[in-house]
């Protein structure tokens, strides 16, 4: 399937992305399946507005799904979400722990912090004895050595954990896992014999290690605990392009480009900065109109790497790509299908996001095209759907996308 997109929906803007919610609350369902196989709760894991899906067309969907804890990156993501899902039975959780002087708007927000040292700890523990007891988690660093605690604070905390906690409900403990994506998981394991020699020391408390991919990848009965928190997962991501919550996941975003620019170029010629590519054979090129500007990563760039798509057909990439434009070979593409459509699918049910974040090792493709960008005309689907596809007057006509050939293009 590729999507038809008029070319009113592009409006003034050369980059049209849907955020498809309902994919969102789909996928959220697949978790909260593996989750009741062993009685844990499932929150969502929304940072970065949920890897661009943002978090006030979502998180009150996936609220009215049941969902009750979220965890976010920072104090600043933590107050914005509070103001969209204001409700006391909701519980919002800052990975990136307690920064300095952030005390109050924490108490202010009702914000849970994932302490990440034991300064924080302490520091926490003394602005609510003299404002209130108030909630904590306890991140503990199991192997990546980042954010977390490490083994002298564990020995410490163990050895006084009233007094550093008097004025703290330490709702959770938690870490995560590092290196999950290939097969062998054996850090995974040491990871939990890790936990487990921390946890053994202090008061017992529910656990929290699994995300997206150890959900998956892992044996739920020895990982979820008593809370699982699917961030990735939840636009469709997983650990890698074969590897899926569930053959019903679902991707939530797609992204489609004009094409500004179609020309024959002979063979052997160079294209992109620096000659990185010849051409080695009489080639027909297409320039999309997105870059390295707009999230579209020049890690990416290169033939026998990422493609978009025309039709059903997929392009390669050709060169490096540019600040705010991309090579497409599109040689193969008959004409006809260039006559049809006038831009291309830079993700979705052709360009599969999963290959694309294979390619960089990681999902930073989802959080640089998912941010908010000025020349992008951005849709729920369900918005996109009733506007362009079922719109409620009848005789409001769509325009269709401009064709593009070689002729046309030459002219301008």
């Amino acid at each position: 399937m590729f999507r038809n997109i008029p070319l009113q929906a592009f409006g003034t803007k050369p980059v049209v992305r849907l955020r498809d919610i309902e994919a969102v609350v789909h996928n959220y369902r697949q978790f909260q399946l593996v989750a009741n196989k062993t009685n844990s709760l499932c929150a969502a894991t929304v940072k970065g507005e949920l890897h661009g899906l943002q978090m006030k067309d979502a998180c009150p969907k996936l609220f009215e799904e049941g969902c009750r804890h979220f965890f976010v990156s920072e104090l600043v993501e933590g107050v914005q979400l509070r103001s969209i899902l204001p409700q006391k039975e909701v519980h919002i959780y800052t990975l990136g722990g307690l920064l300095a002087g952030e005390e109050a708007p924490f108490q202010d927000y009702h914000l849970t912090p994932c302490l990440n040292n034991l300064e924080q700890l302490i520091r926490w523990n003394a602005y609510c004895q003299i404002h209130g007891t108030s909630d904590a988690v306890i991140h503990f660093d199991t192997g990546m050595n980042r954010l977390r605690l490490l083994d002298d604070e564990v020995s410490r905390l163990a050895e006084n954990f009233e007094t550093l906690t008097s004025h703290l409900n330490v709702v959770l403990y938690m870490s995560h896992f590092y290196d999950i994506k290939g097969k062998d998981h054996t850090n995974c394991h040491q990871q939990l014999k890790k936990m487990e020699h921390y946890t053994k020391q202090l008061p017992k408390r529910p656990i929290s290690f699994s995300a997206t991919d150890s959900t998956i990848l892992l044996d739920n009965e020895k990982t979820n605990f008593q809370m699982i928190r699917p961030g990735i997962g939840l636009v469709g991501g997983g650990p890698n392009a074969e590897t899926l919550i569930s053959s019903e996941s679902k991707h939530a975003i797609e992204i489609y480009t004009k094409i500004s620019q179609i020309k024959m170029i002979p063979s052997g010629q160079s294209v992109g900065y620096k000659s990185s590519y010849k051409t080695k054979r009489d080639t027909k090129i297409a320039l999309a109109h997105i870059g390295y500007k707009d999230g579209y990563l020049r890690h990416l760039s290169g033939a026998d790497k990422a493609f978009m798509a025309i039709g059903t057909y997929k392009v390669p990439i050709l060169g490096k790509i540019s600040f705010c434009c991309t090579t497409l070979d599109i040689t193969d593409v008959p004409d006809k299908v260039l006559e049809e459509y006038g831009y291309v699918e830079v993700v979705g049910p052709n360009v599969d996001l999963r290959a694309l974040a294979d390619i960089g090792g990681c999902y930073e493709i989802m959080a640089a095209l998912g941010r908010p960008n000025y020349k992008i005309s951005d849709y729920t689907m369900k918005e996109f759907k009733e506007r362009f596809e079922n719109p409620t007057d009848k005789n409001e006509k769509i325009a269709s996308p401009v064709p593009l050939t070689l002729q046309s293009m030459s002219q301008n």
